[in-house]
């Protein structure tokens, strides 16, 4: 049955969002006088209204104004509990990726049983660390361990965790394809693309993937956080069918507004994300 299942982006910003704390460059400035031009944090909710269901990927630092677009866009879902959600699925322990786990906590919805879907090195970083732990011990949110490349069928969606290199000063790092009926994947933080992920991308229709930077010499201290920069992967990525928007959009980057660097992305054929884009898979 078509259950008409849809990706909507929750934030495509990189992990402190566009207007960044405290930054007064001209994007920023900019962000803060118009919010057409503001990013949340990274995050993108798959859900069905026809079947009733609502999973999202991380659970980022402004998880609590995307459940609430979630609710205005869902209204409740089929499981008891307060957040309009099936459940959550981690990338990794970043801090624009799984903070936002704490909104779930007694202090604030006091959510019961949610399932929260993650690798081994993830669950043990959650069930070792306060006051994640805590969610876990009063029953805030159950973990369900994942392991990448073992695909994961929830509600008629099917979820495989990709591995991609990222820093791994915490836990490893997984990606997301994702299939019901056409096929998407998201990869919001990678090192490098990999010939493995290069080969998801190009079975995938559309890929919602790292755009943190536009170059290298983007940012001074590159070195200590690498991100594939646009203007090198639109050649990398040159002439696959995949529909391709660039996601987790540093503060920083040109792409933020109208310029040469926009032109020349969307002009090659891909285009950005941005806050509330819905695709249906």
């Amino acid at each position: 049955m078509n259950q008409n299942v849809k990706i909507k982006v929750l934030g495509s910003g990189q992990d402190g969002g566009v207007p960044h704390p405290l930054c007064h460059c001209p994007f920023c400035r900019r962000a803060r006088a118009d919010v057409e031009y503001r990013r949340l944090a990274p995050s993108i909710a798959v859900y069905s209204e026809e079947a009733g269901f609502c999973y999202v990927i991380d659970a980022s630092p402004d998880f609590a104004p995307q459940m609430e677009l979630l609710e205005e866009t869902l209204g409740p879902v089929s499981r008891a509990g307060k957040a309009p959600l099936s459940g959550i699925l981690l990338t990794h322990a970043h801090i624009g990726h799984y903070p936002g786990l704490l909104v779930l906590g007694k202090e604030v919805l006091d959510e019961k049983s949610m399932p929260v879907y993650c690798t081994s090195s993830m669950a043990s970083l959650l069930s070792t660390s306060p006051p994640f732990s805590l969610l876990i011990q009063n029953g805030n949110i159950g973990i369900r361990e994942i392991e990448p490349g073992r695909e994961l069928a929830i509600d008629g969606v099917r979820f495989k965790p990709l591995a991609v290199p990222h820093r791994g000063e915490i836990t490893d790092t997984v990606g997301f394809v994702i299939e019901a009926g056409r096929k998407a994947i998201y990869v919001p933080d990678t090192d490098e693309w990999t010939a493995g992920v290069l080969a998801e991308i190009s079975r995938s229709d559309i890929a919602l993937i790292d755009g943190t930077f536009y170059s290298r010499d983007e940012i001074g201290r590159f070195g200590d956080v690498p991100h594939p920069p646009i203007d090198e992967a639109l050649g990398v990525l040159e002439g696959l069918n995949t529909e391709i928007y660039f996601t987790h959009i540093n503060h920083t980057n040109p792409v933020n507004v109208d310029g040469p660097e926009r032109a020349r992305v969307e002009s090659s054929g891909f285009k950005l994300a941005y806050d509330g884009l819905t695709l249906r898979i």
